[in-house]
């Protein structure tokens, strides 16, 4: 009997004993690390990632949690993971000796543009009885996984864009004029060229003069969209409609700057709290902002899209919205030459359009 005492004694110190060290120094020695392998990728696209954990203490860690949560679009293969709305909730099990590291790589597909990353990172562990558990939040979750908006592949044909159109007023910057605008008649200094010397009025007056033409006004082209889904309170279509406007509109910037069209970018919706204004351009590296951009894009706009379209006469308007709301007919009226891409299925009455309808 005494003996049996004795043993119990000693497993309740030895118990005491390795709650009391587990308690003090389990997680003291423990770091952890979470990263994406990559910082941008395409809609649709696999990339990893990457945990790792490293017991540099003298305390065996038997069983160590990791408990994360990221968006319900990155789709992790492979792990346990549940999904609570727009969050989804994912675990790790490690078991780490003294002095060990691990390094554990998860496959995981981006299945919609936006910016993302780890939200909160929980670590658990215990002794090694399991009855004594201690948790801490880690703090280095890597950075912002950045996923970009796959262009729509079937792009209807857009109507050609005029770059140049006669303009009433003289535009100061052009370098072509049109030889059938004639805006004064002047003497011949020997500077100009023979092509506009005006001969009538050399058979009437018999004197050399020239003819200075109005030069050719620029037309701008301005491609307008909105990825809203509700007005008025209403609630018109579905967030994937919305996600497929986006992928239009970056098909629609990705037409124009293949073939060297200058065109700036549009819309009511905001980037970080700013409504998306791009300047005129067709350089490869800015479409590569522009993805950037609607990889980002806020779909709750805070104005309407007439606020935010451009002002000034020599603009054309490419407008791309997923319904016919009554600010794309005010904004169709008072742009009679703008082209509209309607990206869902509706009510349009009288307003011509070009249907960009989503894959089924």
């Amino acid at each position: 009997m005494l003996g049996l005492l004795l043993l119990l004694g000693l497993f309740v110190a030895m118990y005491a004993a390795q709650a009391m060290l587990y308690t003090r120094y389990g997680m003291r020695r423990l770091s952890y690390r979470c990263r994406f392998d990559r910082t941008e990728v395409e809609e649709g696209e696999e990339l990893c990632l990457i945990e790792e954990i490293e017991n540099s203490g003298f305390l065996p860690m038997p069983w160590v949690k990791s408990e994360y949560s990221v968006s319900r679009h990155l789709d992790f293969a492979g792990t346990h993971s549940v999904v609570t709305g727009d969050t989804r909730f994912v675990s790790s099990l490690f078991f780490l000796r003294s002095h060990t590291r691990i390094c554990r790589q998860w496959k995981v597909r981006a299945m919609q543009r936006g910016e993302y990353r780890v939200r909160q990172v929980l670590l658990v562990s215990s002794d090694l009885l399991g009855a004594v558990r201690d948790s801490r939040a880690a703090e280095d979750l890597g950075g912002v996984l950045t996923v970009l908006p796959k262009p729509f592949a079937d792009l209807p044909t857009l109507p050609p864009v005029q770059s140049r159109t006669m303009g009433e007023l003289p535009a100061a910057r052009s370098l072509l004029t049109d030889p059938l605008t004639v805006a004064d008649i002047r003497p011949y200094t020997g500077c100009e060229p023979l092509r506009r010397l005006d001969w009538n009025a050399l058979a009437r007056t018999g004197e050399l003069l020239v003819r200075t033409e109005e030069p050719v006004q620029e037309q701008r082209l301005c491609v307008l969209f909105t990825a809203q889904h509700s007005e008025y309170g209403k609630r018109f279509i579905s967030r994937e409609v919305c996600e497929h406007t986006i992928r239009v509109t970056a098909a629609v910037c990705q037409y124009f700057t293949s073939r060297g069209e200058p065109f700036s970018l549009q819309s009511n919706c905001t980037v970080h709290g700013d409504a998306l204004s791009i300047p005129e351009g067709c350089t490869a590296d800015r479409y590569h902002s522009i993805l950037r951009q609607l990889a980002a894009l806020e779909l709750e706009p805070e104005q309407n899209l007439r606020q935010a379209a451009p002002t000034g006469e020599q603009v054309r308007l490419l407008l791309i919205a997923p319904y016919l709301s009554e600010d794309v007919r005010r904004l169709m009226k008072a742009h009679p030459d703008a082209t509209l891409l309607l990206t869902a299925p509706g009510e349009t009455g009288d307003i011509p359009f070009l249907p960009v309808y989503a894959e089924k």
